[in-house]
């Protein structure tokens, strides 16, 4: 999502030449702070080798002339972003600390899972994209999705169920997946994949994670699953995808994926603000990678708002005709 906030621009363009004297040398804690940045992106960028490093580093010394605190270098911080961006990094970003302070909070104000009943004993949870990194929120997410799929599957006779993540921005991935647990059972779904440092991480479904807060799950046996992506399913949304990739009785419907699927490694600054660099890939549980865009099995055309949703109704026909 991104917020046009032009008072709060102008606000900090007139702090930027308050503080900044162009003529001078930067301040140490300036010359720290983006030395610090810079070497993060050398070690474990995944495109860092893609990079002119001599002249990048001309660059920020140029651009750095006169800054005196560590907020004066956004500037400088945006530009070896976009230098980056231009070497085919499309997923890196940085979050200042204010925006950092949300995404630890223990209150959280996003969006839940929804779920319903779509007849003909189809089950229906959407995803939205999860923003925290607090553990307790993390949780909360994922048992309100385990506690919504325990009782559509306890009121209703299923033969399936359609996973939405159509507009899933992405965010902190594990507590969706975490929350999908009954679908995806205790075993390995994907990896990431390292190919600077030659390193490969499994992912699995912990045992017993999704009944610790007194949500069964033995009711959510349905072995097909419809899941829907768009051209928002992104980031952290489509490693969710990822995840049903491989899974025997998985479908996908929709529109090709955003194409976000680098991971990205999260590195905390000395302000409080954090780096989040992409560092790899992440590989289904075959270790196969979705490069650009992960492109679903059934392509199907949005339809007009107002109108009757057909990516919902193609997957359920999948679902009925299943065996």
């Amino acid at each position: 999502m991104r917020l046009l906030i032009l008072p709060l621009l102008l606000i900090a363009g007139s702090l930027f030449a308050q503080t900044s004297k162009p003529d001078a040398q930067p301040s140490k804690q300036v010359v720290q702070y983006l030395d610090r940045f810079q070497q993060i992106i050398k070690k474990n960028a995944l495109y860092a080798d893609s990079l002119e490093w001599e002249q990048l580093s001309k660059e920020v010394k140029e651009k750095s002339q006169g800054l005196a605190t560590i907020e004066d270098c956004r500037p400088v911080i945006d530009h070896i972003l976009n230098t980056l961006r231009n070497a085919g990094d499309k997923h890196s970003a940085f979050m200042p600390k204010g925006k950092a302070a949300s995404w630890t909070s223990s209150t959280y104000a996003g969006k839940q899972a929804e779920s319903r009943y779509l007849e003909k004993g189809i089950g229906y949870i959407k995803i939205p994209a999860f923003s925290s990194m607090d553990s307790s929120v993390g949780r909360t997410f994922s048992q309100g999705i385990r506690s919504q799929m325990q009782a559509l599957a306890t009121q209703h006779n299923l033969r399936g169920w359609v996973v939405d993540l159509r507009h899933n921005t992405g965010g902190n991935m594990h507590p969706m997946i975490d929350g999908l647990q009954p679908l995806l059972k205790e075993e390995t779904y994907g990896y990431f994949i390292f190919p600077r440092r030659k390193k490969e991480i499994q992912l699995r479904i912990r045992s017993g994670k999704g009944t610790k807060q007194g949500v069964g799950v033995a009711a959510i046996t349905q072995p097909n699953v419809a899941v829907l992506i768009d051209s928002l399913t992104g980031s952290s949304g489509e490693m969710v995808a990822i995840a049903f990739k491989g899974r025997d009785n998985t479908r996908f419907f929709g529109q090709p994926s955003a194409g976000y699927t680098t991971t990205n490694g999260t590195y905390k600054l000395s302000d409080g603000a954090y780096l989040f660099l992409a560092t790899g890939y992440m590989a289904d549980k075959n270790r196969h990678t979705y490069l650009p865009t992960i492109v679903p099995d059934v392509v199907v055309e949005y339809a007009p708002q107002g109108a009757q949703d057909m990516t919902i109704e193609a997957a359920s026909k999948w679902l009925v005709e299943a065996k």
